[in-house]
């Protein structure tokens, strides 16, 4: 499965997600529980397109939750 085709908004908004995610935890629970679910159910849906694919991958969540992860940490050093 190809995980580098994407927009470079969705980096973006995985970032901005953990940022915002350091200063309102709840957001961060969330975001992790809504890619766990895309995980578990292997779908992707892309909010932009409006459209879901067939196919997840745990390399494709792992992307996804390092991103917040790396926003996450930005925030911290803030």
């Amino acid at each position: 499965m190809k995980i580098w085709s994407r927009p470079p908004i969705y980096t973006l908004i995985h970032g901005l997600t953990g940022i915002v995610g350091y200063f309102y935890p709840i957001l961060l629970v969330l975001s992790v529980a809504y890619h766990f679910l895309q995980y578990v159910l292997d779908v992707r849906f892309f909010v932009f397109s409006g459209t879901y694919e067939d196919g997840n991958s745990l390399e494709h969540t792992g992307v996804k939750l390092l991103e917040m992860a790396c926003g996450y940490l930005i925030a911290k050093q803030l």
